[in-house]
């Protein structure tokens, strides 16, 4: 019985561990086409500020919105994540595609600038603005499953 015990309260500390190391997120829409597809599934390491790199898919909190695109706000806690390319990290100049909307100049401290894949069909930094690194959920490190294309999303 106490080996019984012993072995659930191990499995359980597993549970623990690895949900407090990774991220498990299903992809819904086409923000991140061609690169992942509504259905895959990713798993991601949850990380630091300083593991960031530019380039990286990443996992982050998604804003609530407000009344519009400009007074998103974030809440004290996240019901909803978006995955997006991690555009610019902090110190590196902002990217082409989202200056109109946060200007010349380098990413500020405690800010990222996320993108997707799709342009045409993603909400991202250019609508949102920066997002703070303290919003980083998780990077991505493999897709678990790939879905149909016939999938809609």
């Amino acid at each position: 019985m106490i080996a019984l015990l012993s072995l659930a309260a191990g499995a359980a500390g597993g549970v623990l561990w690895i949900r407090r190391r990774m991220v498990v997120i299903t992809v819904r829409g086409v923000s991140m086409r061609p690169t992942l597809r509504a259905g895959d599934v990713l798993i991601g390491r949850r990380t630091g500020a300083g593991r960031l790199r530019s380039g990286q898919i990443v996992v982050v909190e998604m804003p609530d919105p407000g009344a519009d695109w400009k007074s998103w706000s974030w809440p004290d806690r996240a019901s909803h994540f978006m995955i997006k390319r991690l555009a610019a990290v902090p110190g590196e100049p902002v990217p082409a595609a989202a200056r109109d909307r946060l200007g010349p100049g380098t990413v500020p401290a405690g800010s990222v600038v996320v993108l997707g894949d799709n342009l045409q069909e993603s909400v991202d930094s250019r609508e949102i603005g920066y997002f703070p690194v303290r919003r980083v959920v998780g990077v991505a490190v493999r897709t678990y499953r790939r879905s149909p294309e016939d999938i809609p999303g």
